[in-house]
């Protein structure tokens, strides 16, 4: 078993994926808790517990409403990012799911990222990415994730001839349309 952990070293797309990512969200941090931190400060609330829920509504929020309705949070769109669903058209539920680490930003986030990576399957999504069925994708590759999800609607068993060409093992395609090897977890 493969994980994303396993090919951080020697995978510099990756490290860069997850950079992006996580500029991005200290991007969405800083758009949710600045001025919600300054507006309660200047309203004499100092209690944390209050200070705490509302900047954690305001980050799930700052981040859920226009990926529904554009596919890109403003950090996201900043860094070039989008989010996709893997199946179906609409992202407004999915968004909703993805996004729930973000109220609980302080445990699950970081526990997010990083069952996302020590489990099996593409290293670029996160595990509440795999649970609702959505993709973080570059603009540079949006495209090319876009027909290959048509392609793989219309052939669901496409077979992979290839092997990887760092150790030889076998290749399966991910919806992106990249090869992962199945025994060293290399992406090509």
């Amino acid at each position: 078993m493969v994980t994303g952990f396993d090919i951080w070293g020697h995978d510099p797309a990756l490290r860069r994926h997850w950079r992006g990512r996580f500029a991005a969200l200290v991007i969405d941090a800083a758009i949710a808790f600045l001025p919600i931190s300054v507006i309660l400060f200047l309203l004499g609330i100092d209690d944390i517990l209050w200070v705490g829920l509302l900047n954690s509504l305001v980050f799930y929020l700052v981040s859920s409403v226009p990926e529904t309705l554009a596919g890109a949070s403003i950090g996201k769109r900043a860094m070039g990012f989008k989010v996709h669903p893997i199946t179906g058209e609409s992202l407004g539920g999915k968004v909703c799911l993805r996004n729930i680490p973000r109220f609980f930003w302080f445990v699950l986030l970081p526990l997010d990222f990083a069952f996302g990576m020590a489990t099996v399957g593409d290293p670029r999504d996160k595990l509440f990415d795999r649970l609702a069925g959505t993709r973080v994708v570059h603009s540079d590759e949006t495209e090319r994730f876009d027909a290959a999800l048509r392609a793989a609607a219309e052939n669901q068993k496409e077979q992979v001839g290839d092997t990887c060409q760092e150790c030889g093992g076998k290749l399966m395609r991910l919806p992106d349309r990249k090869l992962q090897c199945e025994k060293c977890g290399v992406i090509q």
